[in-house]
């Protein structure tokens, strides 16, 4: 999974290099609700490199979502998705507790 989030991945690109791509699309699913965010998977098939999944987070309430994981289109991509996407929430979740790490103790 090292192709999954690159350094890069999420930082602003040159403005002549940003073409506007923005597209309602539908959520294939949402993995759930933590700390103010949601996180989902959606299909994307006009990405260059053919289909993939991206699996995205964005706040409630905004129809705005930043993708946090991109893999491939296939079964095994699907099971990496599932696996990024529920990371994600899981560590929202643990963000939105709002505890000292190894503590349980609020912060």
């Amino acid at each position: 999974m090292s192709n999954v989030i690159r350094p890069e991945f999420g930082k602003a690109r040159r403005p002549e290099a940003q073409p506007d791509t923005r597209r309602a699309a539908e959520a294939l699913c949402l993995y759930g609700e933590e700390a103010g965010y949601r996180v989902g998977l959606v299909a994307d098939e006009s990405e260059p490199q053919g289909p993939v999944f991206t699996v995205f987070v964005g706040a409630l309430g905004s129809d705005e979502v930043e993708a946090v994981a991109v893999t491939p289109a296939t079964p095994e991509g699907r099971v990496d998705a599932d696996a990024i996407g529920l990371a994600v929430l899981r560590a929202l979740e643990i963000v939105g507790r709002g505890s000292e790490p190894g503590t349980g103790e609020p912060a």
